[in-house]
């Protein structure tokens, strides 16, 4: 289960490394072609692949929780966790979906060269920081796991002893 939880973690990094990659490219591209693409694809790496990555890692992460002693609710550091794959996972749902729809319009409208636009979309903006916050989040997620700081949300009697 372990393995399975860090293969399936690591690979909604890099889905989430991918987006933001499209996102860059859509923005700063001079071939007006390009974003269109970029935003296609960004949107079946959220449709189709960042889903079942996202439940993946909650699900797994949850099963080696209440099946080890470390226990779902029991340390600081894997409530941590679980609310920053939350927060991911729901602003991966509420924002990112419309977002790139947003930017797909946008790339598809009139044809201009990217030097001379002075607005690329307020979508393709926030695309590219809600890819930078979610790299945060889950590279926050996974140095929480390595070193496991903080302690026991209610310590025992003999852990403060």
């Amino acid at each position: 289960m372990l393995a399975a939880h860090v293969l399936v973690a690591v690979g909604w990094f890099g889905i989430v490394v991918a987006k933001l990659v499209l996102a860059v490219t859509a923005v700063t591209t001079r071939d007006q072609e390009i974003p269109g693409a970029a935003y296609v694809f960004m949107q079946v790496l959220d449709r189709a692949i960042f889903p079942p990555a996202a439940l993946g890692t909650l699900l797994t992460g949850v099963i080696l929780s209440v099946g080890t002693a470390w226990g779902l609710f029991q340390h600081y550091w894997i409530v941590a966790k679980l609310v920053l794959t939350l927060l991911v996972i729901l602003s991966g749902v509420l924002f990112v979906g419309a977002w790139v729809q947003q930017a797909t319009a946008t790339a598809s409208g009139p044809a201009a060269d990217i030097v001379t636009r002075s607005d690329v979309g307020p979508a393709s903006m926030l695309l590219i920081c809600m890819a930078v916050a979610h790299l945060l989040m889950l590279g926050a997620a996974t140095v929480i796991s390595v070193y496991k700081p903080w302690g026991r949300i209610r310590p025992d009697r003999h852990d403060s002893v």
